[in-house]
């Protein structure tokens, strides 16, 4: 199993040490952790070794659509973006989803059980990031109920 390079990106220090317990405690990856305070700290941090995103939405200085966005923009369409937020209605999570590029949205608060929900189809049974083409279908809020 060789390591996942996950990003996680909140303006709460809390939320950023909660995010990291509940994927510790799946057991089903072994993740190494880049932590970002807001979007914009997120960009400089960001790289090729980056494997995984975890965002918030709201964040001083760029919000996490927009962080989502900026990376798809920069040809990163592969990586899965995962939104953690407490943003809870549907137009959020569209707008999340749609024009942010974010692969998955969980709302706070969370547990181990929603978070494996969100990530076990991007990662394989040795615990490595699974190897896919980019979904290049629209997601919509609905069509990730009725596919759950």
């Amino acid at each position: 199993m060789s390591k996942i390079k996950a990003l996680v990106v909140d303006d709460s220090k809390i939320m950023r040490s909660q995010v990291k317990r509940a994927l510790d405690q799946l057991l089903i990856a072994d993740f190494e952790y880049v932590e970002a305070m807001d979007g914009e700290d997120a960009l400089g941090k960001f790289n090729d070794e980056i494997q995984m995103l975890f965002v918030d939405w709201n964040m001083p200085k760029m919000t996490g659509v927009e962080l989502a966005r900026a990376i798809r923009d920069e040809g990163y369409a592969d990586i899965p973006i995962i939104m953690v937020t407490a943003e809870k209605s549907m137009g959020k999570v569209d707008k999340a989803l749609n024009e942010g590029g974010a692969n998955e949205y969980i709302t706070k608060p969370f547990t181990a059980d929603k978070m494996s929900k969100a990530i076990s189809r991007y990662i394989d049974e040795n615990g490595n990031i699974k190897k896919e083409e980019a979904e290049e279908e629209k997601k919509s809020f609905f069509s990730s109920i009725l596919n759950a």
